[in-house]
């Protein structure tokens, strides 16, 4: 059953008219004025400033803070939605210009926080109006070891959005407007790169090569700018982190919510994995009939194809689902869907990938993506839609309680995933079916456990690189080459060595290391899968109340209360692959029949 009325989501109801309309241009003076009137009352804040006057301040900042991200928000889905817009560009433009001015609101209370006197410390937190942000200023006053002094800070602010910021802009520009020409039998066809790489996952080996191929020469056109892009990003936060007595992982930990401990049992159970990933990447090369897998043969689809390629079939199969585990879930994913919050038709012109974003000041979201007729557009949209019901949850805390943190938020998206994939998986009738679904299952453990891996590996790299001198194409694709390389255990003949150019992640100004938070947020999902699914109706109370602590809690103790886990040990994540392991001898096992069958 279909749900949406469109393949295309509704702005208009945010703003009418877009980001050159008159409404947009009407929030923007309005926010600028209460951003200013914000930035001077901080900036006149006094040194020991009375605890009345410091959570007066803070409360108004909080109430700001939805309509500043609603802006941001909308600003990025038409910019995402038309990468060549020139009102959307000019848009983004000036929503820099005022998240600038936003950072720098926050610097005088933050400094407060952290180095007024203990006594004084206690008295803002017995402020009953700010009772709710306890953890917030807890964690404010913890990181003040991560900041420079007030001054420093406020000039950061102010330069980011032509220094850092502009770099990972000028990253976004040229990615959208990248355009690649393929042939898949028809004759020479123009597309936009998210557009080719969907084409990756075709069922025609000829077709996820010539996708590959177009793409990687796409990107080679603009190679060198992503290089120059990357070096002064990189740069910028090198030099932030001396300056700060930091190493690169510091501030990524802090904005995570984990601790060091948790990060190091991750990557040491994704290294064990190895092997056992290693036995899938062969068996699948038998199956295709290879010597080994290409790049562009990691992620072919394999056994028969079913329900839910479609946009219409995936919606239905999914409220049911998500109804199947909880009611409210499905309901919240009927209501995203004939609202129209979802943005999926594919055209060229959209930025590549897909995402989620908060319309805050309206209790809504919004979900980006381009959909290919295949089992992971289908898994995708379940994915984002995990991430909308999350916020649906969190919408019901206060402002300074929805703090989400990376790792968390993608626990969410991953654990609905698994909804999808695990009910959908006890309904293949079929060895062919089984097949897929054991493929699809396995293929996104080789994105957690390996792709991700790397990426990790990799920028961490960067840091070591930047400090030898700038970012060159050669070397970048040699490190690209060499890790993944690695992370893959030698079971390719190729690797996508311009990886490091084509990921969005490694280019978003304010966030380094979008990349672990991922691997935990599979990982863990797993465990809260393993938790809650036999609780039946109980579940979905269980489940809302350990997502509504993400935005306020850190991942270790609501690990330990709510599931009784030590994210510290690495026997915990060994644990949460324990799936994959079945996963993958049962895959082995469909290989070997399929290949008896064929010979007999």
């Amino acid at each position: 059953m279909a749900f949406a009325p469109s393949p295309n989501w509704d702005l208009d109801v945010i703003l009418p008219g877009g980001p050159a309309g008159a409404a947009f241009a009407a929030e923007y003076t309005a926010l600028e004025a209460d951003l200013r009137a914000l930035v001077a009352r901080s900036e006149a804040l006094p040194a020991a400033p009375p605890s009345s006057l410091l959570a007066g301040l803070l409360l108004d900042l909080e109430r700001f803070s939805p309509r500043l991200d609603t802006l941001f928000s909308f600003t990025g889905c038409h910019a995402a939605a038309d990468a060549q817009g020139e009102a959307a560009i000019r848009a983004e433009a000036r929503m820099s210009a005022l998240g600038g001015l936003a950072a720098g609101a926050w610097v005088a209370p933050k400094d407060r926080v952290a180095t007024m006197p203990e006594a004084d410390f206690q008295a803002l937190l017995a402020e009953p109006s700010i009772a709710h942000m306890r953890n917030m200023l807890l964690s404010d006053r913890a990181q003040g070891r991560l900041r420079l002094s007030e001054k420093e800070e406020s000039l950061l602010a102010a330069l980011s959005q032509d220094g850092i910021s502009g770099w990972g802009q000028l990253y976004d520009v040229e990615s959208g407007s990248l355009k690649v020409t393929l042939d898949r039998g028809n004759g020479p066809e123009t597309l936009s790169a998210g557009q080719a790489e969907q084409l990756m996952w075709d069922n025609d080996r000829a077709v996820r090569k010539a996708a590959y191929d177009s793409v990687r020469e796409g990107w080679a056109t603009i190679a060198r700018r992503c290089a120059t892009a990357l070096t002064h990003i990189t740069g910028t936060r090198l030099t932030l982190n001396d300056r700060r007595g930091l190493d690169e992982l510091d501030e990524p930990l802090v904005q995570a919510r984990i601790a060091r401990p948790t990060l190091m049992a991750i990557i040491e159970a994704c290294r064990e994995a190895r092997p056992l990933m290693q036995r899938y990447f062969r068996a699948k090369a038998k199956a295709l009939g290879l010597e080994k897998l290409e790049w562009h043969d990691v992620y072919a689809p394999m056994g028969e194809s079913g329900p839910g390629v479609t946009y219409e079939a995936a919606q239905d199969v999914i409220v049911k689902q998500f109804g199947e585990f909880a009611p409210g879930m499905a309901d919240f994913a009927v209501r995203a869907l004939s609202e129209r919050w979802i943005e999926v038709e594919d055209r060229p012109g959209k930025r590549a990938g897909g995402f989620c974003t908060e319309v805050a000041a309206r209790h809504e979201t919004r979900i980006f993506m381009t959909w290919c007729a295949n089992d992971k557009a289908a898994a995708t949209l379940a994915h984002e839609l995990g991430h909308a019901f999350h916020a649906e949850v969190l919408f019901g805390n206060p402002v300074a309680q929805r703090r989400l943190p990376m790792t968390l938020a993608e626990t969410a998206s991953t654990f609905a995933e698994a909804l999808v994939r695990e009910a959908t998986r006890v309904e293949a009738d079929t060895p062919a079916k089984r097949l897929r679904l054991l493929d699809n299952s396995l293929q996104d453990a080789t994105a957690f456990l390996c792709n991700v891996a790397a990426r990790f590996e990799l920028e961490r790299e960067l840091y070591t690189m930047r400090r030898n001198g700038p970012l060159s194409v050669d070397g970048l694709s040699a490190a690209t080459g060499r890790i993944f390389g690695e992370w893959f255990g030698g079971e390719l003949a190729t690797v996508d060595d311009l990886f490091w150019a084509r990921k969005l992640h490694f280019y978003i100004a304010g966030l380094a290391f979008y990349n672990y938070p991922y691997i935990f947020g599979y990982l863990f999902a797993n465990l809260v899968y393993e938790a809650f699914r036999p609780q039946g109706a109980a579940a979905e109370a269980a489940y809302r109340r350990l997502l509504a602590r993400t935005g306020d809690d850190d991942a270790e103790t609501i690990a330990r209360e709510e599931l009784g886990l030590d994210l510290g040990d690495v026997a915990t994540w060994r644990r949460a692959m324990a799936g994959v392991a079945r996963d993958v001898e049962a895959f082995e096992a469909a290989v070997a029949e399929a290949g008896e069958a064929k010979r007999g």
